[in-house]
């Protein structure tokens, strides 16, 4: 980056690293947006990590609005129905991992679980990338380590209940969310 000398790191790779030394089968799934599905880019890194795996990807449209709308919790049959929809095919397949490839989705992991059983690994990228830049940070000595620190959440739209979503995301309260115009980039 020219405006400062911190490493720049992605979801996508980590989580695939990661699909790749954990399946046993060589079957793994993706699901995501259907933008993220169409791109190919997480079956394009998996190949090239093992271009003997199989990857069998779906787009779950339907995941981000039940979860920001609070239907992601085991037993609510509505999110319930649209997860086996979505999932039931992937099951058939015969995979044994499964990458998470939404920033919502790991809150559907008990859905997700009960759906697919407890032999397929699942793979959450959020998770794998904040491990990936622990190591990155250690790596190029950037840790803060004990030193006290400040979370400060950015977004640029406010609306609705956001700061509400973001601490369930987070699993705990959120005290501010600051607003930042991306259109002055």
């Amino acid at each position: 980056s020219q405006e400062n000398d911190l490493p720049l790191l992605g979801v996508v790779e980590p989580a695939c690293r990661r699909a790749v030394k954990l399946t046993k089968n060589k079957k793994i799934g993706m699901i995501a947006t259907a933008a993220s599905v169409r791109s190919g880019t997480y079956e394009s890194v998996i190949r090239d990590l093992d271009p003997e795996a199989q990857v069998f990807s779906r787009a779950c449209p339907l995941f981000v609005p039940l979860v920001e709308n609070g239907r992601y919790r085991r037993g609510d049959a509505v999110i319930e129905t649209v997860a086996r929809e979505y999932l039931e095919p992937l099951k058939a397949t015969g995979i044994d991992t499964l990458i998470l490839g939404c920033t919502h989705y790991p809150l559907l992991t008990d859905v997700i679980t009960d759906i697919m059983g407890a032999g397929v690994t699942l793979i959450n990228t959020g998770a794998e990338a904040a491990w990936e830049l622990k190591r990155t940070l250690t790596a190029e000595d950037l840790l803060a380590g004990d030193r006290p620190g400040e979370t400060a959440l950015c977004a640029s739209d406010l609306s609705g209940d956001f700061k509400e979503l973001a601490g369930r995301f987070l699993q705990q309260e959120v005290p501010q969310v600051l607003r930042v115009d991306i259109d002055r980039y």
